[in-house]
């Protein structure tokens, strides 16, 4: 650690013009749920040395910081006001919060260089729930199995209708509980994953009530809570381990949108090989067209950006106008950017071949790991000269640039060397010229 930086567990109460070096784990608006109105942006900053700690930026001064703030970023912030935890709805056990003031400092830096971690929670046993019920000194974090999810729908409330969705995750003694998920907390993850995922699904959701209902017990989301998917962490690799992968994890989708036959069908519409594509963007005028098309994986282009800020609703890339995010497609804010996935590979048929541009779960699927691990395995290597070996292997990656290391550390990712469906495509040789696939 720099002898000019604190730690988050060395803070004490008052104005400190020391700097601290911190990660944005993650980011919300504090919002009155009688109004709707915001009061406040809250984050929770960790440290190299894993302490953790809330940080706000009052009302009058959201508009000033949020557009100097990525959940997910690194970056050095001085000037600010430590005050002591507030006696409700705490997000860590930390007994200080940190408050932005006018005059603090906001200096991002490079995360790609940085030891501190994407994420630390403070599970609780579902064992313990019941001592956390009607109590809301503090949060509680939970991770478990999915096993029952439902339909996302409206409910009246006194300032209007919200959103609401329920839910049941089950502890590896084969416990369950059902949640409550509200608002844009209900949507943040899509029902098509859990639909063609053949492999078990574990939750981790952070910052809930604990609630009573007829002798049992709920969780409750609130404007805090953040719902994660088979998430690169100990403990949710240690629920996988304890699943038999040979067994069928079965979950309980009510009113499912779509089945995963239908899915399977769409791969197959409009099938195109590569060299029919090329004859019919020579042909025809308009800009994009959709096709599905089975290809095989060549490399991957770990040169161009991997992923781009979207709008959670659309998916759309969002744009910076003054100090908001911008999603031209929905034509409003955005409070909070999505990472997604925008991963460039070199793919072929017995035709032909082709730059591809595929977004998000395809990506994931492609590459076998989640966006967080990648620009974590980034982290441990950027900046270095160590020099990787690459060992052929059809399983691997190939990689095309032998000296630049952080390309060549991940020819360790094995991935799906065969791929159907939803992406863009480049003729290669011609890059403004794209055809859009089957999403």
């Amino acid at each position: 650690m720099n002898s000019s930086h604190k730690l988050l567990n060395q803070l004490t109460v008052g104005f400190d013009s020391k700097k601290i070096k911190v990660r944005v784990t993650r980011m919300w608006d504090a919002i009155n749920t009688n109004t709707g109105d915001v009061f406040a942006l809250e984050m929770v900053l960790l440290d190299e040395n894993d302490n953790h700690m809330v940080a706000i930026v009052p009302k009058n001064l959201v508009q000033r910081f949020r557009p100097q703030l990525l959940e997910g970023d690194v970056y050095i912030l001085e000037k600010f006001r430590v005050t002591p935890r507030k006696q409700s709805w705490n997000v860590v056990h930390n007994e200080h919060n940190i408050y932005f003031t006018y005059t603090t400092l906001v200096k991002k830096l490079d995360g790609r260089m940085s030891s501190i971690k994407f994420h630390k929670f403070e599970f609780i046993d579902f064992n313990d729930l019941s001592s956390r019920c009607q109590v809301f000194t503090f949060l509680s974090d939970v991770v478990g199995r999915l096993s029952k999810v439902g339909p996302i729908y409206e409910v009246s409330k006194s300032n209007g209708t919200v959103k609401k969705r329920d839910i049941a995750i089950t502890n590896k003694s084969g416990e369950s509980i059902n949640v409550t998920l509200w608002g844009t907390t209900s949507n943040q993850f899509d029902d098509e994953t859990i639909l063609v995922s053949d492999q078990p699904l574990v939750f981790v959701i952070s910052s809930v009530t604990v609630k009573q209902f007829r002798g049992s017990y709920y969780l409750s989301s609130t404007t805090a809570t953040r719902v994660y998917m088979n998430l690169n962490i100990s403990e949710v690799a240690d629920y996988l381990n304890c699943i038999d992968s040979t067994a069928t994890q079965t979950i309980e989708v009510l009113h499912p949108p779509k089945t995963r036959e239908a899915i399977q069908q769409l791969m197959f519409k409009n099938r195109k090989l590569l060299s029919e594509i090329y004859q019919i963007m020579a042909g025809v005028q308009t800009e994009e067209l959709v096709y599905t098309s089975k290809v095989t994986i060549l490399k991957v282009d770990f040169n161009s950006q991997l992923y781009y800020k979207a709008c959670p609703k659309c998916q759309r890339k969002v744009t910076l106008q003054g100090s908001n995010f911008v999603c031209n497609a929905c034509n409003q804010n955005v409070e909070y950017p999505k990472l997604r996935y925008m991963l460039k590979v070199l793919a072929s048929d017995a035709t032909g071949s082709a730059w591809f541009v595929i977004f998000d779960q395809e990506a994931e699927r492609i590459i076998e790991h989640k966006l967080s691990f990648v620009l974590e395995e980034f982290n441990k290597i950027g900046g270095t000269n160590t020099q990787y070996q690459h060992e052929a292997s059809s399983s691997q990656i190939p990689i095309s640039t032998p000296d630049d290391s952080n390309q060549q550390h991940f020819n360790t990712l094995h991935m799906n060397h065969s791929s159907e469906g939803s992406t863009k495509i480049t003729e290669e040789g011609n890059p403004h010229k794209k055809i859009c696939m089957r999403r």
